[in-house]
C-alpha cells in the first residue's frame, strides 16, 4: 500500500520507507488514530421567550500520529536518499561515527559519537531496536487533548414563521486560554524524524555522521511540528493554535 503522501503513482511509491527495499512488508498506517475518547457537555436556557440560548463543550483525546526513524543515504540501493529506515546501532562501535574522504578514508570523530549515544539514552523507544532497523511507523507522538466550544443563540425570524439562529465556534479554545494548552505534536507530512547521515563504509561497517537532534532540529529534513508547526510543506500549520468563526441560519 502507498504512504498517500504524493498526488501520482511515481512518488507515491518512491516515498515508502524501507530497509530491504524489495522485501514485502506490512506497518502500521500512517494515519491510525490507536486510541480516542471522546465527550460532550450541552447546557440550554431560554432567557428570552422561547428562544434558547445553548453552550456545547467538546473534547477529544487522541493517540499521536504514527511516525518513523529514518536516516540520509542509500543504504539499500534504491537511488533514493531519504526514505531508508534507520539501523539503531547494538552498541559503540556497531557503528563508525565521523567522515569519509573523496579517496573513502575514514576520520572518526569521538565527540560526535559520544553526543549520538548520549541522544540514544533519551530515546528509550530505540533500545529494543538495538542491532536492526526501526521499523516503520513503530512511534507515536505524544497524546492530544482538544476542546471546542459552542455558543447559539435562537432568534425570531422578520415574519411570521420564520427563525433565526446565530452562533459562534471556537476550535481548541484551550489554546486561547493558555498558549501552552491544546498543542497538538506531529512530525511533518511525511511523518519522520530523521536520526544521522550514512556517509559511508568503512571496514564493513556503516559510517554515520550526528549533528544532533534537539529541540526540534534534525539532521536533516522535517523539523518536529510542536505548537504551531514548522514543516515546509504547510499541510499543518495552524492545527495548534485556537480557531473561531461564526455563522448564520435563516429558517423560513
Amino acid at each position: 500500500m502507498g504512504a498517500l503522501t504524493s498526488s501520482t503513482a511515481g512518488s507515491g511509491y518512491g516515498s515508502q520507507y524501507g530497509f530491504s527495499i524489495n522485501e514485502p512488508t506490512t506497518s502500521t498506517a500512517r494515519y491510525e488514530i490507536r486510541d480516542r475518547f471522546s465527550g460532550a457537555l450541552n447546557w440550554s436556557h431560554k432567557f428570552f421567550g422561547d428562544h434558547a440560548t445553548q453552550v456545547g463543550l467538546f473534547y477529544e483525546g487522541r493517540s499521536g500520529r504514527p511516525y518513523s526513524y529514518i536516516f540520509n543515504g542509500d543504504a539499500n540501493g534504491d537511488n533514493r536518499t531519504f526514505n531508508d529506515l534507520f539501523y539503531v546501532p547494538a552498541g559503540p562501535g556497531d557503528v563508525l561515527f565521523g567522515s569519509m574522504s573523496a579517496t573513502g578514508a575514514f576520520t572518526p570523530n569521538a565527540a560526535m559519537e559520544q553526543a549520538f549515544w548520549a541522544w540514544m539514552e533519551e530515546n528509550p523507544e530505540l533500545q529494543r531496536y538495538r542491532g536492526t532497523y526501526a521499523p516503520e511507523n513503530a512511534f507515536r507522538a505524544g497524546w492530544v487533548n482538544t476542546f471546542d466550544i459552542r455558543i447559539s443563540q435562537e432568534l425570531p425570524g422578520f415574519f411570521e414563521g420564520h427563525k433565526s439562529k446565530v452562533w459562534l465556534d471556537i476550535q481548541n479554545v484551550g489554546n486561547l486560554l493558555n498558549k501552552d494548552w491544546g498543542h497538538i505534536v506531529d512530525y511533518g507530512f511525511n511523518a519522520n524524524e530523521a536520526v544521522a547521515s550514512l556517509v559511508g563504509i568503512s571496514g564493513g561497517k556503516y559510517v554515520y555522521s550526528y549533528r544532533g537532534n534537539y529541540n526540534g532540529v534534525p539532521e536533516f529534513g522535517q523539523t518536529v511540528a510542536e505548537g504551531l508547526p514548522t514543516n515546509a510543506d504547510g499541510q499543518t500549520n495552524g492545527v495548534s493554535q485556537w480557531s473561531l468563526s461564526v455563522g448564520l441560519r435563516y429558517d423560513f
